[in-house]
């Protein structure tokens, strides 16, 4: 929302139980559009570390800008770590 349109968010779920999935983003009270990603297909095309959470920061042509494998605490933490992604030149992780 502070971001407007210059930023997409969503999530990955990466629980084989699609049900599942959606009860704890509910729980979390997620409000974000949530991918399904049981299988890690998106994960592994991305180049992903098998960790939970991580933010995938991917550039407006759809490159990976940055990969942070880390809990954020608030929307703040997010903005700047997204923001010093996209300004890092050839940042991938």
């Amino acid at each position: 929302q502070q971001s407007g349109d210059a930023v997409t968010v969503v999530t990955v779920h990466q629980d084989e139980n699609e049900t599942a999935a959606l009860l704890r983003m509910a729980e979390l009270g997620v409000r974000l559009p949530v991918l399904q990603d049981g299988r890690r297909m998106i994960a592994a095309a991305l180049n992903i570390p098998n960790v939970m959470p991580a933010t995938v920061v991917l550039r407006r042509d759809g490159s990976v800008a940055k990969v942070l494998p880390q809990p954020f605490t608030s929307a703040d933490e997010v903005a700047a770590a997204v923001d010093s992604a996209l300004r890092t030149p050839g940042a991938t992780r």
